[in-house]
């Protein structure tokens, strides 16, 4: 499955530390990070993870307490993943 992470700044500043917290949090659930995007400089990030199939408010319950405590907003989307030989 993947995992797109949207990631926004509620305050002056994104703060850095948040993306190491999501990737620790998302990996203790079995997610790998594929791809890290800035979307705008030092307001919002974009995250992409590979990882096991997983309801999407069980989810937003892992990523929760990380937004909470950095005040950042976050969207989820989950797609379907296709490898290739």
């Amino acid at each position: 499955m993947l995992l797109l992470v949207n990631l926004s700044s509620k305050g002056e500043a994104f703060p850095i530390q948040a993306l190491k917290e999501v990737d620790t949090a998302l990996a203790t659930a079995g997610f790998k990070k594929e791809v890290h995007s800035v979307v705008v400089p030092g307001k919002e990030f974009s995250l992409t993870y590979e990882g096991p199939s997983m309801q999407r408010n069980r989810i937003e319950e892992i990523l929760k307490p990380v937004a909470e405590q950095n005040q950042i907003g976050f969207s989820v989307e989950v797609e379907e993943s296709v490898r290739f030989p």
